[in-house]
């Protein structure tokens, strides 16, 4: 084992003899002969010694490569140059091999010296070191093995070296060691208050070190992959969505057909993350970064249905938008609305009862699903009304014919709340919107009148004819405008009533304009002989 000589010390040429040596030099200040003055040396980089006019006069140490001793007459290898540095370093006698060593580096103290013009380091101690692989692997295998600040150091020191030197097995090494201690790192962080928040911070540092992936992905993955478990608002899943994509720019496009298929690596990637992204192939990473992104987006969709029922339609909507390449994801959202209205039927308001119909019948493609929900959510309403209420029957007499057209449930909430409340305007008014007039203590409905030899306007399609359209499409079917309009309000309904003048008789046209509809709707068509006023 090759010795390292500092004045009357002598060391091993292994990782704990450098570091004691190294110690000594920096501590001690030793010149030849280790002298007891207390100068501590200046590491120094080898191109910084023609640089710096500072160092002139100090002592120094330098490690570098060997370019070769020099060999002169009757003196013999007196001088050492270095790979790194155009400066002699001249050798005292007792520092003069005999021949020049086979060693490919060196550690040199010395002090820098101006003679005339010139520079010279000259030197008061060496020490020989092994090819610098040899050398990092000795000094990293040393370390505890959970030291990952020494490793990193010894990267610094490994990764310098390989660029100066273009040594790439130097830098396949100290890649590799940079990703065990970003690993240790890793591990010894998984007990902290906020180990994700940690994870991911060492993961965009590798990252921005350039430590060869996928170990800065696969780290991400595990940081995420545990946020996401931890998620509990749409808009902490916001945030992480955009961490994602910060991260992983490509990974909010859908994949082109044909991707790696990933479904035989999520047992494995749902145990370990980030040891299953490093196992797997650059196609099947793609696509991991792909599923994260997509997991994030789905959980963020379904917390915002659930919290959310009136912004369900907009959520599914986006499910289709976002992410395409999951056609099922609108399916889910839909039912799980749905389990969330059948758990909670009679405390929904109509408004959300409506944007479930809606979801059923023309996302689902599930009219029948959503006549049944109305069906259901009607009754609930209905068995909660009091005995002493005349207002809500009339309120769910409209949404009975508003959701499901039924003009026979809608009669009958108005008798209930006639036999209430006999003599109430609002009742009497309920009822003549509908085509019905008092004949004693009944309330009976007209027959439509015959429209006149010449009429004014296209005959009633009768009762059931404009059923549901909107002003635009019953002005196209009737192909007249209205004599005159009257908007009614009560009771949180706003009804639009169009009245036609004809010459024997008046049509009435009765929009009905609910909180939460987009737009008002026929809910009752019919015609009064004009006799009847």
């Amino acid at each position: 084992m090759t010795t390292i000589t500092l004045g009357r010390f002598r060391f091993a040429s292994d990782a704990r003899g450098l570091a004691a040596a190294l110690a000594l030099l920096l501590g001690a200040g030793l010149t030849g002969e280790a002298s007891g003055r207390q100068e501590a040396p200046v590491p120094v980089e080898p191109a910084e010694l023609t640089r710096r006019e500072d160092l002139v006069g100090k002592l120094v140490v330098v490690d570098d490569r060997i370019k070769f001793f020099q060999h002169h007459p009757k003196v013999g290898f007196d001088e050492l140059y270095l790979k790194r540095t155009p400066l002699a370093v001249r050798l005292p006698e007792e520092l003069r091999p005999e021949s020049p060593p086979r060693n490919p580096a060196v550690v040199v103290q010395g002090r820098l010296t101006r003679e005339g013009t010139r520079l010279h380091l000259d030197a008061t101690s060496l020490s020989l070191q092994p090819a610098d692989v040899e050398r990092f692997d000795k000094a990293v295998a040393a370390l505890p093995a959970r030291d990952f600040a020494q490793r990193r150091s010894w990267v610094q020191w490994a990764s310098k070296r390989a660029r100066d030197f273009g040594d790439k097995e130097l830098a396949r090494r100290a890649g590799a060691v940079e990703v065990e201690a970003l690993q240790i790192q890793a591990d010894a962080q998984r007990v902290t208050v906020d180990a994700p928040g940690e994870w991911l911070n060492l993961a965009q540092d590798g990252r921005k070190r350039g430590v060869a992936e996928p170990e800065p992905s696969a780290l991400a993955h595990r940081a995420f992959r545990s946020m996401l478990a931890a998620a509990n608002s749409p808009a902490g899943l916001e945030s992480l969505k955009t961490e994602v994509e910060r991260f992983f720019p490509a990974s909010a496009q859908p994949l082109a057909a044909g991707g790696a298929d990933v479904a035989s690596w999520r047992d494995r990637y749902a145990q370990d993350p980030a040891g299953s992204y490093r196992a797997a192939t650059p196609e099947v990473r793609t696509s991991m970064d792909r599923e994260l992104w997509a997991d994030v987006v789905e959980r963020s969709l379904e917390l915002q249905v659930v919290q959310d029922v009136q912004s369900a339609l907009r959520v599914v909507d986006r499910a289709g938008d976002l992410v395409p390449d999951r056609p099922q994801l609108a399916a889910r959202l839909i039912g799980q609305v749905r389990e969330r209205a059948a758990a909670n039927l009679p405390s929904l308001r109509l408004a959300e009862v409506k944007t479930i119909g809606a979801l059923l019948s023309d996302r689902a493609k599930d009219p029948d699903g959503a006549i049944e929900l109305y069906r259901d959510w009607l009754k609930a309403q209905r068995d909660r009304l009091r005995d002493t209420d005349a207002e809500g029957p009339v309120a769910l007499a409209g949404q009975y014919e508003e959701l499901l057209r039924d003009s026979e449930q809608s009669r009958q909430l108005l008798e209930r709340a006639w036999k209430i409340a006999p003599g109430s305007a609002e009742v009497t008014e309920a009822f003549k919107l509908r085509g019905y007039r008092l004949a004693g203590d009944e309330w009976v409905k007209d027959a439509p009148a015959q429209a006149s030899a010449q009429p004014t306007s296209p005959p009633v399609e009768g009762d059931q004819g404009l059923r549901g359209k909107t002003p635009p499409e019953v002005r196209a079917v009737l192909g007249v405008e209205p004599t005159s309009r009257t908007i009614i309000a009560t009771k949180g309904r706003v009804i639009l009533q169009w009245i036609f003048l004809e010459t024997r008789q008046r049509r009435y046209v009765n929009f009905l304009y609910v909180p939460g509809s987009s737009t008002p709707r026929v809910a009752s068509d019919f015609v009064l002989p004009i006799e009847s006023f």
